[in-house]
């Protein structure tokens, strides 16, 4: 009889152990068949995991931090060599395993008596902690995880290999939302000439997986799988499958679970996944796939880009088909606007030679990479629409955000395939327009994508190409971007047309130095904190007149522009005209909108815009004795340019010369706004934006 396992922390290896070219840090976890540490790779200086074959029930740790077979029986040691090299064998076929939802093995080598498996070091949460912090989970969000992992086990089962062991605890989401399958330690190939090891974890585990002679198989790990879909949607652990095979007393998902939320036919598909008798359960991966998709609600492929609320994760092939006009993903609310924004135009290089499955697999790469390019950019600033070999992605909030979208792309494709692949990118800042089509799909329209893809089309592979707009834009309102930029020239496209195009270069320049834009004659300016700040007010008008031409991302731009703390309110204005695409309009903008018929010309510069006025607007052969002052109007066109962009301005117009009364004015400007719940919001913001009116 063998002597008893030592503690765990006695079989550890130590903080600060090297073994070959890896520093220990510190254990991750520990199970029946190994124990897993975070080290650092010394040669890249970057965080690892490594695997270390250990099966507590055989051996002891020496000294020297070997590991040797306890008792030293043959029958033990036999044991230990056959485990050791299934180990290695497992670790060889792991190691080409190259899919997003799976732990990615780098190297495997041999040391202290035993072997070890470098892998990938994943940051995130387990499926245990993610689901607690966001509860409770819409379909979209769930079949997010649920995707990839299916895709990933079943790439693992081509190769002859079972998992053996999913469960919350061996499923991680990333920081970028995406799950991935860890902890390959209870995997085994599937042979007929031995039996396999008797692998538990209680609720999680079917019951062929209870004895070693158990038939196991794929839809060995397909019951795993369901299970853990059983607790994300119920919040219960399943009852042990041992104890279901006489009676099964387990309370069905549809009984426990929300069928609002998830549907019938998704709870059914994990009651059948999860049948006692494996015959009865899904056969293969592709059979439970089938059932799950066609379980979906239809807003849940409306919608990608990350495991949000009905938003499943991008990037799966048969939820984004590779055809123009096919969203991504798109903020909600009404979809027919105009908006001012900034386009990021995206074409996949590199694939054309490759073979027909090839090219599927690797835009569905690209697609996820695109999701990890734009995570922390929030969903409701974005529309993203397949253009079969890419996208276009329209960004109406902050200019920054596409700049740095573009770099860590670009950045992403080098470390992902060596080079080998690339994406040609092309930003320019303009108008397009919002539209839906017959069947109620997003889709975006206008002279600004059509920009946005000429650049683009100028730029070679791993190059990001923007426009004179784009860069005139960001140049001025950050102090830290206008070094990424070298100026190129014009190109011409192939309609004649000249655009002046700059190149993201991957180094930011000194940052506190004066540089002049090489076609704007602009300098820039740096911060100062000594002037004084200017008011509200002034910034708030600022802002009015800028929203009257761009929209929305007025607020965005003027917010930017105040942080360089312009030492005047024409500066702030000098910096902010180059959003401006109309010369007309730019050139009011700059002289303080005093050309403009909706400039209020009563009072001073610096009162807030929604302070009463009382010079009446005279501009139609309606407005006489109406009561609608300057101000009035400019409130009510700012704030209805929050809603529909700038169109607010001609809208607002129009009415001015139609209506007897304010309260007319308004309720007709309103039915400019779609959606009913849009129309209350602007009333109310409205009313709380204008002073209190005389009866």
């Amino acid at each position: 009889m063998p002597p008893p396992a030592p503690p765990v922390d006695a079989a550890l290896l130590p903080a600060g152990y090297r073994i070959n070219e890896y520093n220990i840090e510190r254990p991750l976890g520990s199970g029946g068949f190994g124990i897993t540490y975070l080290a650092r790779d010394s040669n890249l200086q970057l965080p690892v995991a490594i695997k270390e074959y250990f099966p507590s029930e055989l051996v002891t740790r020496g000294a020297d931090q070997s590991v040797r077979v306890r008792g030293g029986h043959a029958d033990q040691q036999d044991q230990y060599r056959w485990g050791l090299e299934r180990f290695l064998d497992e670790a060889r076929a792991l190691a080409t395993f190259r899919h997003p939802g799976i732990v990615r093995v780098l190297r495997y080598f041999r040391e202290n008596g035993t072997a070890y498996i470098v892998m990938e070091y994943e940051s995130g949460l387990s499926l245990k902690r993610w689901v607690p912090q966001n509860a409770p989970l819409s379909q979209g969000a769930l079949l997010a995880i649920i995707y990839p992992l299916l895709d990933g086990l079943e790439a693992v089962h081509k190769t002859g290999f079972l998992h053996r062991d999913i469960k919350p605890d061996n499923i991680y989401v990333r920081a970028d939302g995406t799950p991935v399958l860890l902890d390959f330690g209870a995997a085994r190939r599937v042979t007929a000439d031995r039996d396999m090891t008797n692998i538990v974890s209680p609720g999680f585990a079917p019951f062929e997986q209870y004895h070693s002679q158990g038939n196991q198989g794929p839809w060995s790990d397909i019951y795993s799988l369901g299970a853990v879909m059983y607790w994300m949607t119920t919040g219960k652990k399943p009852m042990e499958s041992a104890s279901r095979v006489k009676s099964d007393t387990m309370l069905p998902a549809s009984s426990l679970a929300e069928v609002s939320v998830y549907g019938a036919a998704l709870l059914d598909a994990i009651e059948w996944s999860m049948s006692p008798d494996e015959g009865q359960r899904p056969q293969t991966v592709a059979h439970f796939r089938a059932a799950v998709r066609g379980s979906e609600r239809p807003q849940a492929n409306q919608s990608m880009g990350g495991p949000q609320p009905d938003r499943p994760a991008i990037g799966h092939a048969e939820q984004a088909p590779a055809v123009w006009g096919t969203p991504l993903w798109a903020p909600s609310g009404s979809p027919r606007r105009n908006l001012m924004c900034t386009i990021m135009f995206l074409d996949l290089v590199g694939g054309a030679a490759r073979s027909a499955d090839d090219q599927v697999a690797l835009k569905k790469q690209f697609d996820e990479l695109i999701a990890k390019s734009l995570q922390g950019v929030p969903e409701d600033s974005r529309i993203a629409i397949d253009t079969g070999n890419g996208a276009a992605i329209c960004f109406m909030g902050d200019p920054e955000e596409p700049l740095h979208a573009a770099m860590l792309l670009r950045d992403l494709l080098g470390q992902r395939h060596g080079g080998l692949v690339s994406a040609r990118i092309g930003l320019h800042m303009g108008p397009v327009r919002v539209v839906s089509d017959i069947n109620g799909r997003v889709n975006v329209v206008g002279d600004g994508i059509n920009v946005a893809q000429r650049v683009m089309d100028f730029a070679q592979g791993k190059q990001v190409l923007v426009s004179r707009s784009y860069y005139d834009v960001i140049s001025r309102i950050t102090d830290d971007t206008a070094g990424l930029f070298e100026y190129l020239g014009q190109y011409e496209d192939k309609h004649a047309r000249k655009h002046e195009v700059y190149a993201v270069t991957s180094q930011r320049g000194a940052g506190n130095t004066r540089r002049e834009g090489p076609s704007t004659g602009y300098t820039q300016t740096l911060p100062v904190t000594s002037i004084r700040a200017l008011e509200p007010g002034e910034v708030h008008e600022v802002e009015m007149d800028l929203a009257r031409n761009i929209g929305p991302l007025a607020r965005v731009l003027v917010r930017k522009a105040q942080a360089l703390a312009p030492s005047t309110i024409q500066a702030m204005r000098e910096a902010l005209a180059p959003s401006i695409q109309e010369a007309k309009a730019r050139e009011a903008f700059l002289a303080g909108g005093q050309g403009s018929p909706w400039k209020s010309h009563v009072g001073s510069s610096s009162r807030p815009m929604s302070s009463p006025r009382s010079q009446p607007l005279r501009s139609g052969p309606g407005t006489q004795g109406v009561g609608i002052t300057a101000a009035d109007l400019a409130v009510v066109e700012q704030t209805l340019s929050r809603f529909i962009g700038p169109m607010a301005r001609m809208l607002v117009r129009k009415e001015t010369g139609r209506t007897s009364s304010f309260r007319e004015f308004v309720k007709a400007v309103a039915l400019n706004i779609d959606q009913p719940e849009q129309r209350d919001q602007f009333m109310q913001a409205l009313k709380r934006s204008l002073p209190p009116r005389q009866p």
